[in-house]
């Protein structure tokens, strides 16, 4: 509710004390502000909604595809499916690590994209691909706002603004408040995305002509 009284300050629409009252600002808020937060999570690679699991395989044959996969009911964006390998970096060395003991690899051929396709099959949603026991690097459905860091949590509230104000305010006075908000949005999304990656480390891939001279 935090956020969405955020909102509402920003289009000078007052504040509620629960998204269950009748009022107009409650039920916009309580109608938009779901909506507003799962798409700003797929905007990104956010580390504090940043998940890397087993997927599950499924029975169902899938047409051009050798394997399917449950796709998780958590899963808001796929950042990329994993191998059955990957790279650890020390120090002063690297050096590759398997999921398989027969398995080996050249870290230059680590983190090469894994072709995937999402289906619907009778009903489901699922991954098809043709390689075997994945793990898949995605966005999580993140509902706890203790897990969002200050400036998102800025950008969400001036994204939910720019949805509510013309609703809330009126068509007249609403289009400029709703230009301004999706303004500042812009300007706050992108410091929370220059934080967010701050609070990784990952070495600087070669390019494939440096890999090949390995």
């Amino acid at each position: 509710m935090e956020i969405c009284n955020l909102a509402l300050g920003n289009i000078r629409a007052g504040s509620i004390n629960s998204l269950d009252e009748s009022s107009v600002q409650a039920q916009t808020c309580k109608l938009r502000y779901p909506l507003m937060r799962d798409m700003l999570l797929q905007t990104g690679t956010w580390q504090f909604a940043r998940s890397i699991k087993p997927l599950a395989l499924l029975t169902d044959e899938i047409f051009n595809w050798g394997y399917a996969y449950q796709y998780p009911s958590d899963c808001m964006k796929i950042h990329r499916l994993v191998g059955e390998q990957e790279e650890i970096t020390l120090i002063d060395t690297s050096f590759t690590r398997s999921y398989r003991e027969d398995l080996y690899v050249t870290p230059g051929e680590l983190r090469v994209q894994i072709p995937y396709e999402i289906l619907n099959i009778d009903g489901n949603k699922v991954i098809g691909s043709n390689d075997t026991d994945l793990r898949i690097d995605y966005a999580v459905e993140a509902t706890d706002t203790n897990l969002f860091s200050p400036t998102f949590i800025i950008a969400l509230s001036h994204l939910l603004a720019a949805e509510i104000a013309i609703p809330i305010v009126g068509s007249e006075a609403g289009r400029s408040l709703r230009n301004d908000s999706y303004t500042l949005y812009q300007q706050y999304l992108a410091s929370a995305e220059a934080q967010d990656a701050n609070e990784q480390y990952a070495t600087q891939e070669n390019s494939e002509y440096v890999n090949a001279r390995r």
